[in-house]
């Protein structure tokens, strides 16, 4: 063998290993009302360590997320979402951060 080609394999083999480590999830962010929410939720999400990708989706009130699992997961996605004031999957807003939200990030029967 070649230098070249154990070169070429120990690529190959580093760039498998480390695709294996991303996942993507949906989010259901069922509580997001305005571009207002979207911006923040997305601004929080891609200063996380480890997250790769972010895309918001307003319209239907959703969301995916590329992360890196060695390093972050996604309990603590949701932990920062849900810090923020949002309710994401399963998991309900943090009272306190909701309640300090702008008017137009709340439920309309909250207004």
């Amino acid at each position: 063998m070649t230098i070249k080609t154990v070169f070429n394999i120990l690529i190959a083999g580093l760039l498998i290993s480390c695709s294996g480590d991303t996942k993507t999830v949906d989010l259901e962010l069922e509580s997001m009302q305005c571009l207002s929410c979207s911006m923040a939720i997305e601004d929080i999400l891609v200063d996380l360590d480890g997250v790769e990708k972010v895309a918001i989706d307003l319209r239907n009130k959703s969301g995916k997320v590329t992360y890196k699992a060695s390093v972050v997961n996604m309990e603590a996605i949701e932990k920062v979402i849900v810090a923020i004031g949002y309710n994401v999957n399963d998991k309900k807003a943090d009272p306190e951060a909701y309640a300090n939200l702008e008017i137009c990030c709340k439920k309309p029967e909250d207004q």
